[in-house]
């Protein structure tokens, strides 16, 4: 039991020195689901209606093997899981299972919001002032999209994450889809942003977007109205751009042209390193002498690894993390030790 309540001790006080947790009277709750585990709740939901956890608060939500379910959020919260992949790259997590939600939907009142490290089925963004950052998101569900954002929202930022629709029921069906009205100042940067179809979309926008897109790698049509897009790497689909500026792209067609530091009829199998040999996320690094390197805006690599703020692998959260466990038990003396393998992953 010493154990244990000094593990959690330590824990708590890292997690709050490397969140950077600016209001004093901000708190670090665990949320674990699985039977037999000393945390401080066992749901998000329950964790965010509890009334003991409060503004600005930060859930520190563990590995898992069941989900989390459906979660709605109407207070300003930063959840944080350990990422995704965690078999697949090395150093990661000691535990590779992930913290899995539901449909994940952002309220009126969650402004201010940060969720990180998860994985997702659905995200629906309703208010402003919210960052999704270095999450798995995969939909399977028909008529919503992977990604979806809503009217009359600012300030948004999608940056890191990998994302997948795998749902075709519409033609309008879309990896990360925006209404026609509303959407100011979002940024979407360094993702890895796929149609299962490439005839179906992996970004569309209605005529009120305004933002960045920069630095990912995407599977199906990308229609994009009002916008800056640089260094995307366009590995199959139509590119529809409206009133936007789109430079030092790569496409494996004509979609980009050649002026503007564009490249097109791009072979694929240049630009990365392939799956064999690489995790499912890993696949998307660059290859040795790909056309991709050095050959964006101001001499950075093109892609979701290139650029100030490159795709981490499984997207493990900036907090320490534990990849190994190692004990030995010794009878005699009734004693175990533990040692521990750690990394910052900054």
């Amino acid at each position: 039991m010493k154990t244990k309540s000094f593990f959690k001790l330590i824990s708590t006080t890292l997690l709050v020195t490397m969140l950077g947790i600016n209001s004093l009277n901000a708190n670090v709750w665990r949320v674990n689901n699985r039977d037999g585990v000393d945390a401080d709740f066992t749901n998000i939901m329950h964790a965010h209606n509890s009334g003991t956890v409060q503004e600005g608060d930060t859930l520190y939500v563990e590995a898992s093997s069941g989900s989390h379910g459906d979660v709605d959020l109407t207070k300003k919260l930063v959840i944080i899981g350990p990422g995704f992949f965690l078999a697949e790259n090395p150093e990661t997590q000691a535990d590779q299972n992930s913290a899995v939600i539901g449909s994940l939907t952002f309220k009126d009142g969650s402004q201010g919001s940060i969720v990180k490290g998860c994985r997702i089925e659905n995200v629906d963004i309703k208010t402003s002032d919210i960052i999704l950052q270095g999450n798995r998101i995969r939909n399977t569900e028909d008529i919503v999209q992977a990604v979806r954002l809503g009217e009359n929202i600012n300030n948004i930022i999608i940056k890191n994450n990998y994302i997948v629709e795998l749902a075709s029921y519409t033609i309008n069906n879309s990896a990360i889809r925006g209404r026609e009205t509303g959407m100011n100042n979002v940024t979407i940067k360094n993702n890895y942003i796929y149609h299962t179809d490439r005839f179906r979309r992996s970004l569309s926008f209605g005529s009120g977007f305004s933002g960045t897109i920069e630095n990912n790698v995407l599977h199906g049509e990308a229609i994009v109205r009002n916008a800056e897009f640089h260094n995307n790497i366009l590995r199959e689909g139509d590119f529809s751009p409206t009133n936007t500026n789109y430079t030092h792209n790569i496409g494996n067609n004509d979609q980009f042209g050649t002026e503007n530091g564009n490249q097109q009829n791009v072979d694929m199998d240049d630009v990365f390193v392939g799956a064999e040999g690489n995790s499912t996320d890993g696949q998307w690094q660059l290859a040795e002498g790909s056309p991709a390197i050095g050959s964006g805006v101001d001499g950075t690599d093109i892609g979701m690894f290139g650029g100030d703020n490159p795709f981490k692998l499984s997207g493990v959260p900036n907090i320490p993390a534990i990849y190994e466990i190692e004990h030995t038990i010794n009878y005699e003396n009734q004693e175990i030790e533990v040692e521990f393998s750690t990394k910052s992953h900054n």
